[in-house]
């Protein structure tokens, strides 16, 4: 048997959101109505949304950390060659919807190519199959001598769907002392269907060599609130046909394990439901999101994204823990608390908690940091995951309590080194550099969580994990921009400015010298 045989193969599917930002610095103000003012900085549209945030800052702890982390685990760095396993690198594919024809979809499709992942157009596919659904339903209604008439009609009708009048999603992010509002259309985004998401490349993987008889599949769902026609059972029934497919590729030595991870996002609607407690989490085995977000899907009362203080907020962990827990008893749920790091609710209980490297009075970009997190999370457990053995560690429903929380812990370490990495850098599309998050992820920390979890709040003699000399606590409330939640979408780095130039020069010595 091929050496690669007996190794694992595992692919990364995200199925997002995908526009285009579009940026103005509202450096005068707002113009009256019928009036002007002037942009002191240029507006370029920028890679964005979820599903490409993701996506991009996966692609890059991919590229960036599979061999090292390999060579820790393997403890042969001499006689590792990067040629010979290539093929047994993660892959990392984004189905989303846009529109390849315009300015925008292509924008995104070049991001896509140079970031080191690949999007699968669902939109595109789908008008595929519509057109040759309908070319042959016609076809068979037509009389011989009118079917050279009806083909000539086919083809012009084929080329007008190709060329939908629906654009790729594109927002204007108005910002203006430090807030940020927003007009958006969806586009194509609107349309998209779960049913849309192309099946066999989430059964099979076009990257997967048959020779690997191991191959693991993580599907993450960016932005489901987002996606208002995967609502309300459609991606249930979705994620149920793939698991249900790869379980039954499962014969003769060869082995398909399916996991999932969802980021719920914002609900603009202000609803927080379209079926996601009762349909979806029982299928989900990663729920990421932010403690705001799990206040309003929980209906427990949380008005700050660190869940309060001390006692209030072991007391508000403690709720939420058993809220999930009777929705969805197997599934792990992450949530962050903006600059204090992360927790893991599982069983009832605060299984894990993970402190951020390191706080920033001025954050220069909170956008995406959620993203930033959820892919620092995705790589850290896959990968831990993809090292250990395939026949010991394969669906999480079907382990033993616990199997998996060294895995969890490396997912938090990887997300936490991320996020903060994400609001020290302009662009939510825009990965840190390997240093960076090498720096980092050599100071994140575990806690073992108790009531003195707020202690690091106001531990002025962490080093590690305050490293401003002039902290102290009436300056408590300095991130209340920088919670790990992706309201807002991306920036790109060279169009990026904040309303007070001094400000953010301030903020990068201060990074240089972190």
């Amino acid at each position: 048997m091929d050496k690669r045989n007996k190794k694992t193969k595992v692919s990364l599917s995200i199925i997002g959101d995908a526009f285009a930002d579009l940026f103005c610095f509202m450096t005068d103000g707002f113009p009256p109505a019928g009036g002007d003012v002037r942009v002191k900085h240029p507006m370029t549209p920028v890679p964005g949304g979820s599903g490409i945030n993701t996506a991009t800052h996966l692609a890059s702890f991919v590229k960036n950390f599979s061999h090292i982390y390999d060579e820790n685990h393997d403890g042969n760095q001499d006689n590792h060659n990067d040629d010979d396993d290539d093929d047994d690198i993660m892959d990392v594919t984004l189905q989303t919807a846009i529109n390849e024809h315009d300015y925008y979809g292509t924008m995104l499709l070049d991001h896509a190519k140079n970031s080191g992942f690949e999007i699968i157009n669902c939109h595109k596919h789908r008008h595929n199959s519509d057109n040759a659904a309908g070319e042959k339903q016609q076809a068979e209604k037509q009389q011989p001598k009118q079917k050279e008439q009806s083909a000539s009609h086919n083809k012009t009708q084929a080329k007008t769907h190709s060329s939908s009048p629906l654009s790729t999603g594109h927002c204007l992010v108005l910002v203006h002392q430090g807030e940020r509002s927003f007009m958006t259309h969806l586009g194509v985004i609107e349309t998209f269907k779960a049913s849309d998401t192309v099946l066999h490349e989430l059964v099979n993987c076009r990257s997967a060599d048959p020779s690997f008889v191991n191959h693991h599949h993580h599907i993450h769902i960016s932005g489901y609130y987002n996606l208002k026609m995967f609502q309300e059972g459609n991606l249930k029934r979705r994620l149920k046909l793939v698991r249900e497919k790869r379980r039954s590729k499962s014969h003769d030595g060869n082995i398909y394990t399916t996991t999932t991870s969802l980021v719920p996002q914002y609900d603009a609607t202000g609803k927080w439901d379209g079926g996601l407690m009762d349909d979806v989490l029982p299928l989900v085995d990663f729920l990421i999101l932010n403690a705001l977000e799990a206040g309003k899907i929980s209906g427990i009362v949380i008005d700050d994204k660190k869940c309060g203080r001390d006692l209030s907020r072991t007391i508000t962990l403690a709720k939420l823990a058993d809220f999930f827990f009777e929705k969805s008893p197997l599934t792990h749920v992450i949530v962050t608390l903006g600059s204090l790091g992360a927790v893991c609710l599982y069983h009832g209980e605060v299984m894990i908690s993970m402190r951020c490297p390191k706080r920033y009075r001025y954050p220069v970009d909170p956008t995406g940091a959620g993203d930033a997190f959820a892919a620092g999370f995705l790589f850290g457990v896959m990968h831990w995951r993809k090292s250990r053995n395939h026949q010991e560690f394969t669906e999480i429903g079907s382990l033993l309590e616990g199997s998996w929380t060294d895995a969890i812990v490396e997912g938090m370490k990887f997300g936490c080194a991320a996020g903060t990495a994400c609001v020290a850098t302009p662009g939510a599309s825009v990965p840190a550099s390997k240093a960076e998050i090498e720096d980092f992820l050599r100071m994140v920390k575990e806690d073992e969580y108790d009531d003195e979890y707020d202690d690091c709040d106001d531990d002025e003699d962490d080093e590690d994990y305050i490293e401003d000399e002039d902290y102290d606590e009436s300056d408590e409330d300095y991130d209340d921009d920088s919670d790990y939640s992706d309201y807002s979408r991306s920036r790109d780095s060279s169009s990026y400015y904040t309303n007070d130039d001094e400000e953010y020069d301030g903020v990068r010595e201060e990074k240089k010298r972190a």
